[in-house]
């Protein structure tokens, strides 16, 4: 009762936090009643490599997560960005499943002539036209997304890159909102402040440590707020507005945090200030998690991913004394091309010594300075760069170009596309042709060699890339960007193409044995895969039960007992569905459930076995162990493969004075695509101690376990009544194995009641054919909220006999 009035209480608490308040105060309406459509929130922590992540959560810069992955909830997997590794490339990939969307971050748009930023409002909307084009169904539709490129259908964006328009800024102001907002949100608002004076002084210090180091005096000093902005304020907004959209129960939610890939930037990945912003975002992270899990209208999961990482580089004109632009007209100014000028963002007008180059660049008819067909236009913002020719070139003449760029101009890879469908790539040790000498170009040891060949490729034949595409990636020597950065990416490099993706086992399953599993890594396209999956939009979720022909067949059976209390939770709300949301929480292939009603009208009459199957969209068998008329009281079994119904009975009747209820069991026999057949038993024991002995005996005997062969594969589940100390459990154990004793690691746990579980009551007995790979007891708030008792969900490994 009193760990019922704590839940109560907390449940309470959650109803008048300031969220809730800040979204009265925007009109914000918050649904009433729950629904079955599952939520999905997308955290992208922007340029953080996989090997950066792990190195963040050794040193304690991400306690959050690091808890989370270690007791399992997360996996962490590969997540090969494709090339260009570039925020606009992946996210074009991920929102509309469209490989390499553009060939950089900054490029000449050839259908326009524009020159495209990608961090400009217009430049998005341009490219984001072509692919909706392309995909009229992005992932993000109806949903809400923040700070990204691309708004990719969502009815409500903050932060893009098309919402920084001038109009945009001006149509979203609100300030009687805003002075409300900031009354019911000053302690964290002068939070804020306090962490952004924090943020500031270190901003100082890096600073003048970068002035120590020779960067820009000027730069640094603009960087000092924009890191503050960004890694502070930026970061903030966008943990409310999530929490908000938690409240109003948004299904889809994407947030990208750019604290840490703008120091990467600055300072190189690696850099103790780039590190320092990952506290704040795991901090944010741990909102969102929390906020989600305690949402009352919707079941949220949080997938969390970097669309790239970035490597540690040394900038171009620190590396050869000079500029780019300066480099490239020394090269330019012999041959074909001599007499046409150099145009890049950085050097506008930049001329040669050839007399007929114009000082002033003409316009080009879009307004912008770049005139590709009387300049050598140069678009170089990271270590990929594209030069677009102002006229026909051949191609020795071309390969005379490349290897000067190579020799003279110090630039570690060029390439030029042939009419074969090859490249031709030439570097410091000589000629090459992609994707067959991958290894001389990209190196032996690429993590996703075959991939990024593949990719770079296709780069190069872009509609939209140069005439010669540069790159300052070489495998035997430090990486280089063409900016001024330490860190950069947009490149083939090792860990800008290798990002990371935390997603939650539940769903891990379906894609583990769903999608291929090329060199153990997940792209943009199977994250959108992934995700339009989760949440029922590709139609597999439509069927009744789910073709698994293709499931690996070395992934862990997932078996679960769970005594779901006529589906009555703690709150006194019947809700079927939510018990069906607990079990599907974490995908089990077979379960096993006591104390299910069939129309009853304590239940409303509903056939909960039925509408929880429907729910899963699996198979089941009831067995009814009190019938009245129409009503009917029992257990069930859900299997997601098909099963043979071997027997169904009583154990113990009512005819003993003692026994106030009967009490049976269910078997059936699975057989999983090429896994030895298993017996699968299903049980619910009686709360008197000597029918509990009863029951175990006659489980037993031999018209039950006991007439099993010994050599075939044996499960019984259920709730015994009976604790680990009792003679029933050792009766039982002494037959059996118990799988919470005999897994690795792992300190048994309680399943009941489930508010402050203390007794092990619910139990999943194997015969020695299983090895015990896993051991999950839920305490989600749903669980909790469910029932009276917590599931338990055994990973089980099936040998084949010897």
């Amino acid at each position: 009762m009193i760990s019922s009035i704590a839940v109560r209480l907390r449940w309470l608490r959650r109803k008048v936090s300031r969220t809730h308040w800040a979204a009265l105060l925007l009109g914000v309406t918050r649904p009433s009643g729950e629904t079955d459509e599952p939520g999905l929130i997308l955290i992208q922590i922007d340029g953080l490599s996989r090997t950066q992540l792990e190195a963040a959560i050794e040193r304690g810069r991400m306690p959050f997560l690091a808890r989370l992955t270690k007791r399992g909830h997360f996996s962490l997997e590969n997540f090969y960005s494709g090339i260009p590794s570039t925020t606009p490339a992946v996210q074009a990939e991920i929102f509309y499943g469209v490989r390499a969307a553009v060939p950089a971050f900054h490029f000449l748009h050839r259908p326009t002539g524009k020159m495209m930023r990608m961090y400009e409002a217009e430049s998005a909307s341009e490219i984001e036209k072509e692919l909706f084009d392309r995909c009229p169904n992005p992932l993000l539709k109806e949903g809400h997304a923040y700070s990204n490129i691309y708004r990719a259908g969502a009815s409500r964006t903050r932060y893009c890159s098309q919402d920084l328009a001038p109009d945009e800024l001006l149509k979203r102001l609100h300030p009687f909102k805003s002075l409300l907002l900031i009354i019911v949100y000053l302690p964290k608002i002068l939070r804020m402040i306090g962490l952004a004076v924090v943020e500031f002084v270190l901003a100082l210090i890096d600073a003048v440590k970068g002035l120590y180091e020779r960067e820009n005096f000027l730069k640094e000093i603009a960087f000092v707020p924009a890191r503050v902005v960004v890694c502070i304020l930026v970061r903030e907004l966008i943990r409310f507005r999530v929490l908000l959209d938690i409240e109003r129960g948004t299904q889809v939610i994407h947030a990208n945090f750019l604290g840490y890939d703008e120091q990467a930037h600055r300072r190189g990945p690696d850099s103790a200030f780039a590190h320092w912003t990952l506290k704040g975002i795991d901090r944010t992270i741990r909102d969102i998690y929390r906020a989600g899990h305690q949402s009352g209208h919707r079941d949220y999961e949080l997938m969390i991913y970097s669309d790239h990482g970035q490597e540690h580089t040394e900038p171009y004109e620190n590396r050869h004394g000079r500029s780019l632009e300066i480099a490239l007209a020394e090269i330019f100014k012999n041959g074909p091309l001599a007499g046409y000028g150099i145009w890049s963002r950085n050097s506008p007008d930049l001329v040669g010594s050839a007399p007929n180059r114009r000082r002033t660049p003409p316009k080009s008819s879009s307004g912008d300075e770049a005139d590709p067909s009387t300049q050598i236009v140069v678009a170089a913002m990271g270590p990929i760069g594209h030069l677009y020719l102002p006229c026909q070139v051949g191609a020795l003449a071309m390969e005379d170009y490349a290897r000067a760029l190579v020799v003279e101009a110090g630039i570690p890879l060029v390439m030029l596309k042939q009419k074969d469908g090859d490249v031709k790539c030439f570097n410091p040790r000589g000629a090459w042709i992609l994707p067959g000498d991958r290894a001389e170009v990209l190196g032996p040891d690429h993590p996703f060699l075959d991939e990024a060949a593949d990719d770079l490729v296709s780069l190069c034949f872009h509609r939209d890339a140069g005439d010669i595409v540069i790159s300052g990636w070489d495998h035997r020597g430090k990486p280089m960007s063409f900016p001024l950065e330490n860190g950069a990416h947009c490149g083939p490099g090792y860990e800008e193409t290798r990002g990371f993706l935390l997603v939650p086992d539940r769903i891990r399953r379906w894609h583990v044995a769903h999608l291929a599993r090329t060199g153990q890594r997940v792209r943009g396209e199977d994250l959108k895969k992934i995700a339009e999956h989760y949440l029922g939009r590709d139609g597999v979720r439509e069927e009744r039960v789910p073709e698994h022909a293709k499931r690996e067949a070395d992934l862990p059976l997932r078996v679960m007992t769970y005594n779901i209390h006529s589906c009555l939770g703690i709150d006194g709300k019947l809700r079927p569905e939510r018990v069906a949301r607990v079990i599907n929480h974490f995908d089990p292939d077979v379960v096993a459930v006591q104390e299910v009603d069939a129309h009853r009208p304590r239940s409303r009459g509903h056939d909960q076995a039925q509408l929880i199957a429907d729910h899963l969209r699996m198979t089941h068998v009831f067995h009814a162990m009190l019938e009245e008329e129409a009503e009917r009281y029992g257990i069930a079994i859900f299997s997601r493969y098909p099963f043979q119904v071997v027997k169904s009975g009583l154990l113990t009747g009512a005819e003993h004075s003692f026994i106030k209820e009967a009490r049976g069991a269910i078997w059936v026999k699975l057989e999983i695509e090429e896994r030895p057949a298993f017996h699968f038993i299903n049980t619910h024991f009686g709360l008197g101690r000597q029918e509990r002995r009863m029951q175990a005996e006659e489980l037993l005997g031999k018209n039950w376990i006991g007439g099993i062969p010994e050599d075939e594969p044996v499960i019984l589940c259920g709730d015994f009544n009976s604790g680990a100390r009792s003679k029933v459990f050792r009766r039982l154990a002494g037959a059996m194995r118990d799988s919470q004793t005999i897994a690795p690691d792992h300190v048994p746990l309680a399943t009941f009641p489930s508010t402050s579980p203390f007794l092990r009551l619910d139990h999943i007995f194997t015969s020695s054919h299983f090895s015990v790979e896993r051991v999950e007891r839920p305490r989600t708030p749903t669980s909790i909220m469910a029932s009276d008792h917590l599931p338990l969900c055994v990973e089980l490994t099936l040998h084949p006999p010897t």
